[in-house]
């Protein structure tokens, strides 16, 4: 039997039982409510000929951490239009300022760390100003690193400016030309201030040092898209039943990068400045580098419409692209479309249904798409300087990394095909759409396995076919009944994939305790890995059960499913579990108006889903976490409670985690994340003009309303629609794997007044 050391002496026990009253700091001095301000002002007028648009708005959002920390955003817009004769000049101009500060280094793991410590343990002695650390979790004191560890401020200008002048050569021709430019200007400063943590009050030295050291970065980015594009455009009806539109043209975006990094490993805790402290070795240690990145993409285009008499509607269209992410001869891709529709409702054959039916079309539509989602550059073999390139004689050196280039990379190309049909009833209060639609990707963009040995990174290859199907509908339905107006709106949509090219290969992608598939005839990235049956219940059950080589295991331990019935459980019994990708995705929504009032609503949801959680959210003591257990996990094992949905309670690296906890990918990490979430309730009421217009204003409206207040789902311990490691369902740890480092989704209530003159 395992024999669990103590963690705590008598005096530690007694400590904690003395503090058990106390407040709990992730609520009380980490997490607060955060205020959020948005005010927004229009003014738009104009002439016969001429019109324009005026806006400004100013947001303001406190965070939701204890500190002064937060986001303000200011915004200008103008649009302005002009006709003469045959001329239509319209430009745009917008302007965004937005100014951040957070904590240094972010707030990743703010949370997680907060959860991490008890609620009866302090992270602050009441006496003095010595920051706790837990000496045994060892992490970081996230009341420190709010309240003393520094700061990091983004400062950050975004312009966007177009002009475009339209030409009427002919009756149904025009020219038009149009340029743009986006332009950002992003600065981040960031000042890592060293905190000592002392494990008890009567230490005088710290155990360790939040910030190993007082680190200042000054970071400067400047990027700019410029956008060219000039279109001859065709419309033209002829004997009042053919329509004819046509369109070419040509265009081109630019995009460039510029950034430059400078990071002192020292500096004064007060001005930032390096540090002249000599007894610091190495004090004149700093990094910095330049980035230049560069890319453009230039496109031909067209396409020819035909419309009888509303009645036959089909189009053809191409694009022909150019994208410097690839070499010259894999450069160009040509994508071309097809679409056709029929509104069978104005057919003769029709009018006898006409007092059911209002409009009903048929339509479908085939076209390829592009993907050009690679690094910039990575045709070449691309280098890259590392200041700890790798160890030489137990010293770390500088030394260069590398990732290859592949000259024959191009574009990834995805075939679609859609058929579907719209139709309204009941006098057109009833809208029924419907679509179904299979996608066929190929040349997919995957960067392939290499030797663990191998010196450098692999390029990525075009390697691969997969096929998506599915369908979605749309319900739309208006009532009115005296005063009462009310609108319906429900849509649900589900999709499945499967990989149909992989070269006859298989691939096994792991991180953490995760392993995701890629094999052919099954969905991208599925989950692989061992199936569990159960817990244990008795030591006769485990002598006639198959078991993991070198387990330790006892009554309440997980039982695995021996797939291959050799009587041991190993490799050859992982077999695919699911996978990251939703299904059943709903919404609803519904709008009401009465007299004078409104309400809106708004649900979404999953009816299916699969989330693969890690770490310490779901395995109780994890590592050397081992002063907490959750909440969810409390329902574990034990002789009493034969039924619990977890295994009894182990030491951490003990042979019984290891059969609980470490056979990697097994299905007691997989998580149901179907959810029902109340995203958005709102209420208003506009006061009548006759008594608003006796002060000059058309229309004043008050309205509340509050954002994800209720969310419906079987394990409520984590935000359903969290993800920690990005969108990329089927390459390594991405959507499903968690461990609860992400921002979680606030809930926000607030007040509105809306005001036009």
């Amino acid at each position: 039997m395992w024999v669990v050391p103590p963690q705590f002496t008598p005096t530690q026990i007694r400590d904690l039982y003395d503090h058990r009253n106390e407040e709990e700091w992730l609520y009380d001095q980490i997490i607060k409510s955060g205020l959020q301000q948005n005010y927004n002002i229009n003014v738009s007028g104009g002439s016969e000929n001429t019109t324009y648009m005026v806006s400004a708005s100013y947001y303001n959002q406190e965070s939701n951490f204890q500190g002064s920390f937060g986001m303000e955003r200011y915004n200008f817009r103008s649009n302005l239009s002009t006709e003469y004769g045959r001329f239509k000049l319209t430009s745009l101009m917008a302007y965004n300022r937005r100014k951040d500060r957070t904590v240094a280094g972010g707030t990743g793991n703010t949370i997680i760390n907060s959860s991490r410590v008890p609620s009866y343990y302090y992270y602050k002695f009441m006496e003095g100003d010595k920051y706790l650390v837990n000496d045994i979790v060892g992490d970081d004191n996230p009341l420190a690193l709010l309240q003393d560890g520094g700061y990091e401020k983004k400062d950050e200008d975004n312009f966007i400016g177009s002009m475009n002048l339209d030409v009427k050569i002919i009756d149904g021709l025009k020219a038009t030309g149009l340029v743009g430019l986006d332009l950002t200007q992003h600065h981040r400063y960031r000042r890592d201030k060293k905190v000592p943590l002392y494990s008890s009050a009567d230490l005088e030295n710290p155990v360790l040092y939040m910030h190993s050291n007082t680190m200042t970065e000054d970071y400067n980015e400047k990027r700019y898209t410029l956008s060219t594009q000039f279109l001859l455009d065709f419309n033209r009806t002829f004997n009042n039943a053919h329509n004819v539109s046509a369109l070419v043209g040509v265009s081109n975006e630019s995009y460039t990068k510029q950034a430059s990094r400078i990071a002192w490993e020292y500096t004064d805790e007060d001005l930032g400045l390096p540090t002249t402290d000599e007894s610091i070795q190495n004090k004149d240690n700093k990094n910095s580098n330049n980035d230049t990145d560069q890319t453009s993409i230039t496109s031909v285009f067209g396409r020819v419409g035909y419309n009888y008499m509303d009645k036959y509607y089909g189009d053809v269209s191409f694009r022909y692209d150019g994208s410097s992410k690839f070499a010259k001869d894999q450069r160009w891709g040509f994508f071309p479309s097809f679409s056709a529709g029929w509104r069978l409702s104005e057919e003769a054959f029709m009018d006898t249904y006409k007092s059911n039916i209002g409009d009903l079309k048929l339509r479908a539509s085939y076209g390829v798409l592009g993907n050009q989602n690679v690094d910039n550059y990575s045709y070449q073999t691309v280098y890259q300087m590392n200041n700890n390139g790798y160890v030489f004689n137990g010293i770390s050196v500088p030394g260069t990394s590398y990732t290859d280039g592949n000259a024959f990379l191009t574009w990834e190309k995805s075939a679609n095909f859609n058929i579907g049909a719209d139709a309204t009833f009941l006098n057109g209060n009833l809208f029924l759409s419907v679509d179904y639609f299979d996608k066929k990707t190929s040349n997919i963009l995957l960067t392939p396995e290499v030797s663990s040995i191998y010196g450098g990174s692999a390029a990525k290859e075009n390697a691969g076919e997969m096929k998506n199907r599915g369908w979605e509908l749309t319900i739309n339905y208006k009532l009115n009944s005296g005063d009462f107006q009310h609108n319906f709106n429900f849509n649900v949509s589900d999709s499945k994939n499967k990989v149909t090219d992989f070269g006859g290969k298989e691939r096994i992608d792991q991180n953490d305790q995760l392993y995701k598939l890629i094999r052919e005839g099954q969905p991208l990235g599925s989950y692989f890995g061992y199936k569990t049956d159960g817990l244990f219940q008795s030591y006769d059950e485990i002598a006639n059960s198959a078991l993991p080589v070198g387990a330790s295991v006892q009554p309440g331990d997980v039982k695995y499913v021996d797939q291959n019935n050799d009587g041991v459980i190993d490799e050859k019994d992982r077999v695919i579990l699911g996978n990251a990708f939703p299904r059943y995705t709903f919404g609803f929504t519904y709008n009401m108006t009465w007299k004078g009032f409104d309400l809106n609503v708004m649900l979404q949801g999953v009816g299916k889903r699969s989330m693969y959680l890690r770490g310490e959210l779901i395995e109780p003591f994890h590592s050397n976490y081992s002063y907490c257990i959750y909440q969810h996990q409390l329902d574990f094992w034990t002789p009493t409670n034969p039924d619990a949905q977890w295994p009894r309670l182990v030491a951490p690296g003990s042979s019984s985690s290891t059969n609980n906890w470490g056979m990697a990918g097994s299905d007691i990490y997989l998580l149901n994340a179907a959810y029902l979430r109340v995203k958005n309730i709102q209420i208003g009421y506009t006061l009548p003009k006759a008594l608003t217009q006796k002060f000059g204003v058309q229309k004043l409206r008050v309205s509340v309303n509050t954002e994800n207040p209720l969310t419906f789902t079987k394990n409520s311990f984590i935000d359903p629609e969290s993800s920690e490691f990005g969108s990329d369902m089927g390459g390594i740890g991405g959507i499903g794997a968690n461990s609860g480092r992400n921002y979680p989704t606030l809930t926000y209530y607030g007040f509105g007044l809306d005001i036009e003159f």
